[in-house]
């Protein structure tokens, strides 16, 4: 009888090694076919740019909003949508939505204006967000703004993946594939899919919900990469690193300077003696109206040459007004000295002038300061919101 319970004993070692065998190399086997299926992934198609108005933005001809649901969920790539959650830009106005109303499952939210200043959006949607970013455009180069910034940027965008971009209509994913590029990243593995604006595809995730009969975006549930700039390390400018403002040549700002800025005073105070000799007051109105055409299109000649310069606004039709529209006004007055020691060159326009600029393409109120950086806006003030209590925050500013 023992010797009996020692064998049955024995089999059903035996039977449950064999088992445990069995069950361990069939995970094995099924692992190893799915480790097999990531190595073989579908090669991906060669970045090329399409053709028209979306290749402008450069959109991708293979891969775009028709097709990228064939690409998702690859474990050699990464997914960001370039939006924000909420967008100061109005989108509304060329057909998109400001707010982000859904993104395509797979990719996650990373907000470009908080990495690089966004500049040259259609006029018809204005400014999108200009407070801090991660990186600043210094010569046509992007520099650091804090000491993570890089490493941010590295750990949201790895060079060893392909990296899809997707925004609202496929601009920010454009600039995002420049930038990256700029900073070394191999384009060939960068794709810009374009715009969820236009995506019909089968993995749609919404955001924008009806409650009680009301809008509400569920911004909760989206895969959203926060850049929390309070917890960053600022990169100190140090006072030898800054170079000294470069005086244009007198083609730009010589004779013709003096002759187009100089002598609007003395032609406003000429009418105002004039109001009774309706012939000659006609006759000066019409060399004013020149004068307006003659410095509006000057501002626009070096934007157009991609100058950088400073233009104050004041809120006034005539130069020679005293009509104060704001606390700031006196302050951004103030600025004119300063400007001179630092030999930046600035120039000073009434509302007249400034409606006719491209400048009022962008900012749509005075008083102002406008700095253009290579025929750029670069930023400008709002007087009536920009908290700017003294001269020294305004030289700051500046």
């Amino acid at each position: 009888m023992e010797v009996f319970i020692k064998k049955v004993l024995l089999c059903f070692i035996v039977v449950l090694i064999i088992g445990i065998s069995v069950f361990v190399w069939t995970n094995i086997k099924e692992d190893t076919e799915i480790d097999d299926d990531v190595v073989e992934l579908k090669e991906l198609p060669k970045p090329e740019v399409t053709g028209g108005e979306r290749g402008k933005l450069g959109i991708d001809k293979n891969i775009n909003e028709l097709n990228i649901d064939d690409y998702l969920g690859r474990s050699d790539s990464v997914y960001r949508d370039m939006r924000m959650l909420e967008d100061p830009g109005n989108y509304e106005a060329i057909g998109g939505d400001s707010y982000l109303s859904g993104y395509v499952k797979g990719f996650e939210i990373v907000s470009l204006p908080y990495i690089i200043p966004v500049s040259g959006l259609p006029k018809e949607v204005g400014d999108t967000y200009i407070g801090d970013t991660l990186f600043r455009l210094d010569d046509g180069k992007y520099v650091a703004n804090y000491e993570e910034s890089l490493s941010i940027i590295e750990e949201l965008f790895p060079k060893d993946k392909y990296i899809f971009l997707m925004c609202g209509g496929g601009g920010y994913a454009g600039m995002t594939k420049e930038f990256l590029v700029s900073l070394g990243w191999d384009s060939d593995k960068i794709y810009n899919v374009g715009g969820y604006w236009n995506y019909d595809g089968k993995n749609n995730i919404s955001v924008k919900k009806i409650v009680d009969g009301k809008i509400v975006y569920d911004f909760d549930s989206v895969p959203y990469h926060e850049i929390d700039f309070s917890k960053l390390t600022k990169i100190k400018i140090e006072p030898n690193s800054i170079k000294e403002p470069i005086k244009l040549s007198d083609e730009y700002y010589g004779k013709i300077s003096d002759e187009v800025f100089d002598v609007e005073l003395d032609l406003n105070q000429t009418r105002a003696f004039l109001i009774d000799i309706p012939e000659e007051k006609l006759k000066a109105d019409n060399l004013l109206n020149e004068l307006v055409d003659k410095k509006a299109n000057y501002i626009n000649d070096l934007m157009e040459s991609k100058k950088s310069f400073i233009v104050r606004v004041n809120p006034t039709e005539e130069i020679c007004s005293t009509y104060i529209s704001s606390e700031n006004f006196v302050l951004i007055i103030s600025s004119r000295s300063y400007l001179s020691q630092q030999n930046i060159y600035s120039y000073e326009i009434n509302l007249p002038i400034f409606r006719e600029t491209k400048l009022y393409d962008v900012v749509k109120f005075a008083p102002t300061i406008i700095v253009v950086k290579d025929g750029e806006i670069y930023a400008y003030i709002d007087a009536n919101k920009d908290l700017i209590e003294s001269d020294e925050e305004l030289e700051n500013w500046i």
